[in-house]
């Protein structure tokens, strides 16, 4: 977040020909100037709808013990790996995304959904984390309109809201940092595998969820005595029995899809 561009590090750049795609949700990323965004505010209500149709959602490391108890964790099919929260069987369904834009009471709440529509966004000079925004999110608002917080004081100062959003950008991105290394690790002693869920329901209707990949536990045990010592010094033998605990919340997550249909074809 920055009150004048001339005092402000650069962001990354891009060509447009090589621009990456944009984040899960963001469809206007922008680096929040006072300049440009003085009469910005925040709506206090927070609709979940956004993420309706996300059947998987980004996790970093430090959520794997809160986001276990709720989700299968898996991680991606890409090159990248990064692991996810399963949140639906069927296209384009998030099961904990409820009608009137609540999250399923007493889940957890991904911090990537939590910290939207906030972002966090790389200076290319010293690669500090600044505040971005997707101004094309519903949560935004103009000066003035009831139930909404200012980003920025008369002064050009951030208010409560956007230091709240910035230090939880903060936070996301120092866990995002120690995730690459675990999955940078994972990769490098060949633990991760693909795997393919089927899902058969009642009715004779079946989904198929595919792209992901787990831990295979078969290599996690016969990891050699020297890496075991590194992943229990990093923390990263918690995360891979975690991410393996989690699995059973399939059963949970398929229930839930169960009902979901037969909900809808009465």
């Amino acid at each position: 977040m920055t009150k004048t561009p001339s005092k402000a590090p650069k962001a990354r750049k891009t060509s447009a020909a090589a621009a990456a795609p944009l984040p899960l949700f963001y469809r206007q990323p922008t680096l929040l100037r006072f300049q440009n965004h003085a009469r910005l505010s925040l709506r206090r209500a927070v609709d979940f709808r956004f993420a309706a149709g996300a059947t998987s959602l980004p996790l970093v490391a430090g959520e794997f013990a809160a986001a276990g108890r709720d989700y299968p964790i898996v991680f991606a099919s890409d090159e990248g790996a990064m692991p996810l929260a399963v949140t639906g069987v069927a296209a384009e369904q998030n099961l904990f995304v409820e009608a009137d834009g609540r999250w399923r009471a007493g889940s957890y709440i991904p911090g990537y959904v939590r910290r939207y529509p906030f972002i966090g966004i790389t200076a290319e000079n010293d690669g500090s984390t600044m505040l971005g925004v997707d101004l094309a999110s519903d949560r935004l608002a103009d000066e003035g309109e009831k139930e909404a917080d200012m980003l920025f004081d008369l002064r050009g100062a951030a208010t409560r809201a956007a230091q709240s959003a910035m230090a939880l950008c903060e936070a996301y991105a120092t866990e995002h940092a120690r995730t690459l290394a675990f999955v940078q690790a994972l990769k490098d002693k060949r633990l991760l595998v693909p795997r393919t869920a089927q899902v058969n329901y009642a009715d004779a209707g079946r989904a198929v969820v595919q792209g992901f990949q787990l831990v295979d536990e078969a290599a996690f045990r016969a990891l050699p005595a020297a890496a075991v010592v590194e992943f229990h010094a990093k923390g990263w033998l918690d995360l891979i029995v975690l991410h393996l605990a989690s699995q059973q919340r399939w059963r949970e997550l398929v229930d839930m899809s169960a009902k979901t249909r037969a909900d809808a074809a009465h």
